[in-house]
C-alpha cells in the first residue's frame, strides 16, 4: 500500500502538467533537432520535453533535464536553472533515489528565489515533502509542506495549495492521525470544489479512501474510489484510473477476493497499455505476477514477471529491474526452487549496488560542472595569479620528485625484507589466511542464519496476526450473535465461556506474534519500539523502565535495528527473571562516528566477567548479534550493585 500513496501523492502534484506536456512532444522535438530552439527558448523546450517524458521514459527525462541544466548555466538563465534542477530531482524521486532527489531540489529551491520564480519554490517544497515522507522522516515533510503554504500565503494559487493539503493529509495518515489526515484532504477537496478542478477533485476521493484503507474500514474506502472513478471516467483521466484501480485491487487482495483483484489489475495494466505508461505497465505486470504466485499459477506469474522484465530492461530502469528480480525471489520461493529464488535475489541486491555506484557518479559529474562554470566566472582573477600559480607547479613538482625519490628507496627496503624473511612470511600468511577464512565463513554463515531467522519470525508473525487473528476474530463474532439468541438459555454460560476462551486466545496471539516481531519495529523503527517495550513494562506498575535517547533523527538500517531490538529484549527479560531490580534504564547515543548502547538496571549485579563465563543461551545471543556488527562489548557488575552492559559499534560497523 505505501507504494501507491506514494504515486498517488506524486501524481496529485504533476499530472494536470503531465497531460498538458504530451501533446506538445512532437513540436518540441523538432524545434530542438532542427534548431529552431535557441538560447533561452532552448533551455525551455528541453525543459518541458523532460517534463513530457518523465513517466514514458525516466532515464530520457533525466538527460534532456541535464542539458536544459547546462544551456541555463551557460547563459547565466536562472530560471531555467531552477525548473531543470527541480526535474532532475523529480527523476531520482521517481527511482526512489531519495537522497540525489533532495540534493536536486534543494539546487532547485536556491535558484527559484535568485529568479523570484515563486511556482518552483513551492514545487521544490512540496517534492522535497515527499521525499522525507517517502523515508519516513515525518517530521521534516510536514515542515516543508509547511513551507509551503507559507509561500502560497502570498501566491495564491489555490489548485497548488489544495495540492499540498492532499499531500499532508498522507503524512498524517501514515502517523495514524487519521482525524488529522481527513480534515486535510477534505480542505484539499473543498479548494479543488471552489475551482471545479475535477482532477484534483478525484484525488482527493481516492485520499479520502486511503484513509478509510489505513483505518480497514474497507467498506468506507471502497465508497470513496467507487465516487472517484466515476469522475475519472467522466473526464477519461486514464492515469488516475490506472492508479486507483490498482489501491481497489490491492483490497480485494487482502479479503481474499481474488478474481476481483485480478479484473481490477488486468483493467489497470489495459489503460497503461493505451497510455503507453511504461512505467504503469511494469508496476502492473509485477503486481499481476505476486496474485498468481498467490493462487499458485507459477507459470503465469513468471510470464508476467518476464514481460515486465524486458519492459525494465528496454528502458534501461535499474529501480524497475530490481523490483522484477525481487519479484521472481518471491515467485521461485514460493514455488519452492530455492535455488532460482536465491539466485534472483543475487541479481537484485547487484542492481541495488549499481544504482548507488551510479548515483554517486552522476552526482560527482554534476558537482564538478557546477564547479568548472564558477571557474569560468573567476577566469579573468585566475588569470592575474597566474606566474604564482606557475610557481606552485614547480614547487609541486619538486616535490612529487622527492617522493619518487622516497618512494623508490622504501619499495627497495621492502622488497629486501621479503626476500630476507620470504619462507617465514609465507608460512605465516597461509596460516592467518586460513583462520580468517573459517572464521569469515563462520561469521557470514551466522549472519545468514540470523537473518533467515528474523526473516521466518516476521513471516510467521504476519501469518498469526492476518490469518489466524482474523480467523478468531470472526469466530468471536459469531458467539456474541450466538449470545444475543440464548440469553435464557441452559447453553448461555457455555456460550459465555467459549467468548472468553475465544477472548483470551487472541490475546494470547497478539503477544505471541509481537515477541515473535513487534510491528513497531517494522513499521516504526527501533525507537518507537524500544518506547513501546517500556510502555507494556512500566504498565505493571512493579518495574520502571526508563528509554534515553541521543543523536537519533532517522532509522538505522532495518538489520541493525532488529539486532539491537534483540539485545535489549534479551537484557531486560534476564534482568526480569533474575536482578529483582526496580529500575530498568536504557540509553541509546549516537556521538560523532559511533553508537552506544547502555542498559542499567538496579538488582542485585552479578559477577564482572559473566557475560564471558556464562554459557546460557541468551548470553551467547546477545554476544553473537554484538558480533555481527563488530560491536565492543562489556560487563559493569558487583554482586549487590546493579549492572550496567555498555556496547559501542564504530561508523564502519554500522
Amino acid at each position: 500500500m505505501p507504494k501507491v500513496i506514494a504515486v498517488l501523492a506524486f501524481f496529485v502534484l504533476l499530472s494536470g502538467n503531465l497531460n498538458a506536456q504530451s501533446q506538445l512532444t512532437d513540436s518540441l522535438e523538432r524545434a530542438i533537432r532542427t534548431g529552431r530552439a535557441r538560447d533561452t527558448n532552448l533551455v525551455n523546450a528541453l525543459n518541458r520535453l523532460s517534463l513530457a517524458y518523465l513517466y514514458e521514459d525516466t532515464e530520457r527525462a533525466g538527460q534532456l533535464a541535464g542539458e536544459a541544466l547546462n544551456e541555463s548555466r551557460r547563459l547565466k538563465f536562472n530560471r531555467g536553472m531552477a525548473v531543470a534542477y527541480n526535474l532532475k530531482g523529480i527523476v531520482y524521486d521517481i527511482t526512489s533515489q531519495y537522497d540525489s532527489a533532495l540534493r536536486y531540489y534543494q539546487f532547485a529551491m536556491q535558484q527559484s528565489r535568485i529568479a523570484g520564480y515563486s511556482a518552483i519554490t513551492i514545487g521544490a517544497y512540496n517534492n522535497m515533502g515527499m521525499v522525507y515522507k517517502n523515508r519516513g522522516d515525518y517530521k521534516e515533510a510536514i515542515r516543508a509542506y509547511y513551507q509551503a503554504l507559507d509561500v502560497l500565503k502570498t501566491n495564491g494559487n489555490k489548485k497548488t495549495t489544495a495540492n499540498v493539503y492532499n499531500n499532508l493529509g498522507l503524512v498524517y495518515s501514515e502517523l495514524k492521525q487519521y482525524k488529522k489526515a481527513h480534515e486535510y484532504h477534505n480542505r484539499a477537496l473543498k479548494t479543488y470544489e471552489s475551482v471545479n478542478d475535477l482532477y484534483g477533485i478525484g484525488a482527493s476521493l481516492t485520499n479520502i479512501g486511503l484513509t478509510y484503507s489505513f483505518m480497514k474500514e474497507d467498506d468506507s474506502a471502497l465508497l470513496y474510489y467507487d465516487k472517484s472513478l466515476r469522475i475519472k471516467e467522466e473526464i477519461e483521466d486514464k492515469y488516475g484510473m490506472g492508479i486507483l484501480l490498482n489501491n481497489m485491487a490491492l483490497i480485494y487482495k487482502s479479503r481474499g477476493e481474488y478474481r476481483k483483484s485480478l479484473a481490477m489489475f488486468e483493467r489497470s495494466l489495459k489503460l497503461a497499455q493505451e497510455l503507453g505508461n511504461q512505467n504503469s505497465r511494469i508496476s502492473a505486470f509485477i503486481n499481476l505476477s505476486m496474485l498468481y504466485t498467490i493462487l499458485k499459477d507459477y507459470s503465469t506469474a513468471k510470464t508476467m514477471i518476464d514481460s515486465a522484465r524486458v519492459l525494465a530492461e528496454n528502458q534501461k530502469a535499474l529501480f524497475r529491474l530490481s523490483k522484477v528480480y525481487e519479484a521472481y525471489s518471491v515467485m521461485y520461493s514460493r514455488k519452492g526452487d530455492y535455488k532460482k529464488a536465491y539466485e534472483a535475489l543475487k541479481v537484485y541486491d547487484s542492481i541495488n549496488d549499481t544504482i548507488y555506484s551510479k548515483t554517486n557518479s552522476e552526482l560527482i559529474a554534476e558537482m564538478s560542472a557546477r564547479f568548472e562554470s564558477e571557474q569560468k566566472e573567476s577566469e579573468i582573477t585566475l588569470l592575474q595569479n597566474q606566474n604564482r600559480i606557475k610557481v606552485l607547479e614547480l614547487e609541486q613538482q619538486r616535490v612529487r620528485n622527492r617522493n619518487l625519490l622516497l618512494a623508490v628507496a622504501l619499495i627497495s627496503l621492502l622488497v629486501l625484507a621479503v626476500l630476507l624473511l620470504r619462507h617465514q612470511r609465507i608460512k605465516y600468511r597461509m596460516q592467518v589466511s586460513a583462520e580468517h577464512e573459517k572464521a569469515a565463513i563462520q561469521k557470514q554463515a551466522y549472519n545468514q542464519m540470523l537473518n533467515a531467522e528474523e526473516n521466518e519470525r516476521k513471516r510467521i508473525a504476519m501469518e498469526l496476526h492476518d490469518g489466524l487473528g482474523q480467523l478468531l476474530s470472526a469466530a468471536r463474532l459469531n458467539i456474541a450473535a450466538l449470545e444475543d439468541v440464548y440469553t435464557e438459555d441452559e447453553n448461555s454460560e457455555s456460550l459465555k465461556n467459549a467468548g472468553l476462551l475465544i477472548d483470551q486466545s487472541v490475546t494470547d496471539l497478539r503477544q505471541i506474534s509481537h515477541n515473535l516481531m513487534p510491528s513497531a519495529l517494522i513499521r516504526l523503527g527501533l525507537v518507537a519500539a524500544l518506547n513501546d517495550m517500556a510502555s507494556k513494562i512500566n504498565s505493571g506498575r512493579k518495574i520502571n523502565m526508563e528509554i534515553i535517547i541521543h543523536g537519533i533523527d532517522q532509522r538505522l538500517p532495518e538489520p541493525f535495528e532488529i539486532a539491537l531490538y534483540r539485545v535489549v529484549q534479551e537484557s531486560v527479560n534476564n534482568i526480569l527473571k533474575h536482578a529483582h531490580a526496580t529500575a530498568i534504564r536504557i540509553v541509546l547515543r549516537k556521538t560523532g562516528e559511533s553508537l552506544e548502547l547502555e542498559i542499567m538496571d538496579n538488582g542485585k549485579g552479578m559477577p564482572e566477567d559473566a557475560d564471558k563465563s556464562s554459557t546460557g543461551i541468551g548470553w551467547e545471543d546477545i554476544r553473537s548479534r554484538v558480533t555481527m556488527f563488530n560491536g565492543r562489548m562489556k560487563l559493569y557488575s558487583q554482586p549487590g550493585e546493579g549492572t550496567r552492559l555498555n556496547i559501542i559499534f564504530s561508523k564502519s560497523d554500522l
